[in-house]
């Protein structure tokens, strides 16, 4: 990592990992990390990245099939930009219940001053067939505002919890953003936050 030295960005929960994909091949001076808990998801991505660059390869992208808790063991403090794009499960509980430990392994990963995005939806109805679900009143305004404190604790500060519009989705590229900018009606929160140290 050392050519990228202050400058990568690790995405959490890439999926099929297109979304990091897009970023890299437009911003080739910054490592991009796509991390997820499923390799299946991310081998495609992984195959095309690696092919020359004439044929749509691209050398900045690093796929990477890993939890958060083995993804922070592996990797000391190297990200200038974290995104958790839409989370799914695990994830989603992680950065939205919130769960102490995922935060501070999220943490761990943080150059000082790094930046965090984050962009949480989540429909009681709808996504109850995930893996673990959350509760009805999830990700309603009393929810986000508890958030700052929580996220204090790990050492990451909030500095904005805004209402996001699904038309905004799409300007990150990733097939699940895309896919629900164009689709039914549902809520959602962006939140940006800071490494403010341990």
């Amino acid at each position: 990592m050392a050519p990228y030295r202050g400058r990568v960005h690790i995405d959490l929960g890439s999926g099929d990992g297109r979304g990091p994909y897009h970023w890299a091949s437009r911003e080739p001076s910054r490592l991009f990390i796509a991390s997820d808990t499923n390799p299946a998801g991310l081998t495609e991505i992984a195959w095309k990245a690696g092919r020359k660059a004439s044929r749509g390869g691209v050398p900045n992208l690093v796929c990477i099939a890993e939890p958060l808790d083995a993804l922070a063991a592996e990797l000391a403090p190297v990200a200038d930009r974290i995104t958790v794009i839409l989370p799914w499960g695990s994830l989603l509980r992680a950065v939205g219940a919130p769960e102490l430990l995922s935060l501070r392994n999220i943490a761990h990963l943080c150059l000082p001053d790094a930046s965090l995005d984050i962009v949480l939806s989540y429909d009681a109805q709808r996504d109850a067939h995930q893996a673990i679900p959350l509760t009805a009143g999830a990700f309603d305004e009393e929810h986000i505002a508890t958030l700052p404190r929580l996220y204090q604790q790990a050492g990451l500060r909030i500095v904005a919890a805004d209402r996001f519009s699904q038309t905004e989705l799409a300007g990150y590229h990733t097939t699940w953003a895309t896919r629900l900018a164009f689709g039914r009606p549902r809520k959602i929160w962006r939140l940006r936050a800071r490494y403010a140290g341990p």
